[in-house]
C-alpha cells in the first residue's frame, strides 16, 4: 500500500512541477543555474540542460510548489512530496539507481517529514515557520542518505546538517519567495546527505539537543515525543496519507471552493447579494489576503477562491493570473464577502470545516457545509483523476504521447531498472537514456 501511495504522490509532483516550470519564479531560478553550470548529473523538468544534482533539486523544489497545486499531509501541516521528490529524482538520477529504490526512499522521507510534523504540532506553524521548508530538509536528507547507501552513523549526520539548514517563514507566502522555500529545502536535502557521505561531521544530538531543532523551532521543549515511537507502523503515506489537490491554492480553502461550486450551480452570480463564510479555527492562519491583487495572493484569499468558485464554477490555474483576481465580477463578489472564524478551539486538524452562505437579491438563501473535500485522503482521487490531472498539467510540455508514456512509467514504478529513462522523459531535451 505504501508503494502504491507513493506512486500516486510520484505522478501527481510530476506533473504540478511541469506545469508550475512554466512560471516566472521557476524561471529565474533555472535560469541562475543554468548560468551558474557545473557537472550535469540530473535533469531540470522542462528545460534543455542538466545540472548538478543539488541544483536541479533547487528549480524543480521551486516547480512542484509554484503553482500550490501539490499534496498535502495532515501531520505534517504542509507539502511533504514538493520537498522530497525533486530531491531523490535528482539524487536517483545522479546515481542511476532504480526505481524501486527511488520509491524507497521516497516512503522513508515522507515518514521522516510527517512524524517530526506531529511531534512540532500546530506550534511550530503558529510561530510563522513554514513546516514544508523546515521539516522537508530533513525528510529529503534521510531519504538521499537511503539512496546514497549511507549507514546509520553518516544518515545521523545527515540529518544534523540539515538540520542548520531548515528554515522559511510564512510571511513570504503569496510571493515567489514561497515556492522558493521549497526548492531550498530539496537542494539542502541532497547537499546534506552528499556532504555526510563524503564525511562531514555534525552533532549527533541536532535534533533533540535543548539548543537542537525541535527545541529551537517550537522555542520550547517538546510536549510529547511518543509521536516518533513506531515509525512505519503504520506509514504516514498510508494513513492517515497524502491529499493530492484539485485546486492550484491553499489547500484550507478547498473546503469552501466545493461548496461554492456546488451552490453556484443554477445561481447567476449577478443575483448573489452576500456571501458568508464560516471556517473552523485554526483555518485562517495561511491566508494572509482578503483582497489580492497578484494571481500569487490570490491562491491564499478564502475570499478570492471563493469568489472565483462562484463566477467560474470551477478553480483552474487560469484563476490565478493577475487579471482574473482583479476582474469586476469577483472583485464585486469580494465587496459582499464576510469571513467568520469559529472560535471553538481545535485540536484535531482533521475536524476542519468550511460552511458558506449565500443571500440571493430575492431574499432566499444558500447554504452547505464541507468538512471533507475532495481529494483529501477520506475522499481521494482515482488513479484515471489523477491522470487527469497530470496529462492537464502537462499539455504545454508533452505531447499526448509523452504524457501517457509517463504515466505508464510511474505506474510501473518498481519494475524501472534506470530512473534515468523517467527523467529523460520530462526534461526539455528530452534525450534518450541507452
Amino acid at each position: 500500500e505504501a508503494v502504491t501511495q507513493a506512486k500516486r504522490a510520484i505522478l501527481d509532483t510530476l506533473g504540478v512541477a511541469l506545469a508550475g516550470c512554466r512560471e516566472e519564479g521557476p524561471a529565474i531560478v533555472a535560469e541562475q543555474a543554468r548560468r551558474t553550470g557545473g557537472a550535469q548529473e540530473a535533469m531540470v523538468l522542462g528545460r534543455p540542460f542538466r545540472a548538478p544534482a543539488a541544483e536541479a533539486a533547487l528549480v524543480n523544489g521551486t516547480s512542484a510548489h509554484a503553482l500550490d497545486f501539490d499534496d498535502v499531509n495532515v501531520s505534517m501541516r504542509g507539502h511533504p512530496s514538493a520537498p522530497l521528490l525533486p530531491a531523490v529524482l535528482a539524487t536517483a538520477d545522479a546515481a542511476g539507481a532504480s526505481g524501486a529504490q527511488l520509491l524507497l526512499a521516497f516512503v522513508l522521507g515522507v515518514e521522516v517529514e510527517a512524524k517530526l510534523g506531529r511531534l512540532m504540532g500546530g506550534r511550530h506553524y503558529a510561530l510563522g515557520w513554514h513546516p514544508t521548508s523546515t521539516l522537508g530538509p530533513l525528510g529529503a536528507a534521510a531519504a538521499c542518505a537511503k539512496l546514497l547507501g549511507l549507514d546509520a552513523e553518516r544518515t545521523q549526520a545527515a540529518l544534523g546538517i540539515a538540520a542548520s539548514m531548515a528554515s522559511g517563514v510564512r510571511a513570504n507566502f503569496g510571493t515567489m519567495t514561497k515556492p522558493l522555500h521549497v526548492g531550498l529545502a530539496a537542494r539542502n536535502g541532497v547537499q546534506a546527505a552528499a556532504l555526510a557521505a563524503a564525511g562531514f561531521t555534525a552533532s549527533d544530538e541536532a535534533l533533540d539537543a535543548d539548543d537542537g531543532f525541535v527545541s529551537a523551532f517550537l522555542a520550547e521543549p517538546p510536549r510529547d515525543d511518543r509521536h516518533l515511537d513506531g515509525l512505519g507502523q503504520p506509514y504516514d503515506i498510508v494513513s492517515p496519507g497524502l491529499g493530492q489537490k484539485l485546486y492550484p491554492c491553499c489547500y484550507v480553502t478547498h473546503r469552501a471552493i466545493d461548496a461554492a461550486i456546488e451552490l453556484a450551480t443554477g445561481v447567476d452570480t449577478a443575483d448573489i447579494a452576500s456571501v458568508r463564510i464560516d471556517v473552523s479555527r485554526g483555518t485562517l492562519m495561511p491566508l494572509i489576503d482578503r483582497r489580492p491583487q497578484t494571481g500569487l495572493e490570490g491562491k491564499f484569499s478564502l475570499d478570492y477562491c471563493t469568489a472565483a468558485a462562484l463566477v467560474d464554477g470551477a478553480v483552474r490555474m487560469s484563476s490565478f493570473t493577475d487579471d482574473a483576481v482583479r476582474r469586476p465580477e469577483a472583485s464585486r463578489l469580494l465587496d459582499v464577502t464576510e469571513v467568520v472564524e469559529d472560535q471553538e478551539p481545535q485540536s484535531n486538524p482533521l475536524a476542519a470545516w468550511a460552511g458558506l452562505h449565500l443571500g440571493l437579491g430575492d431574499g432566499s438563501s444558500r447554504s452547505l457545509r464541507v468538512d471533507v473535500p475532495k481529494g483529501d485522503p477520506r475522499r481521494p482521487l482515482t488513479w484515471e483523476e489523477l491522470a487527469a490531472k497530470f496529462r492537464d498539467c502537462a499539455a504545454a510540455l508533452l505531447r499526448p504521447e509523452e504524457a501517457a508514456q509517463v504515466i505508464e512509467t510511474v505506474e510501473r514504478l518498481d519494475r524501472l531498472q534506470d530512473v534515468r529513462r523517467l527523467t529523460a522523459m520530462l526534461a526539455g531535451a528530452r534525450a534518450e537514456i541507452s
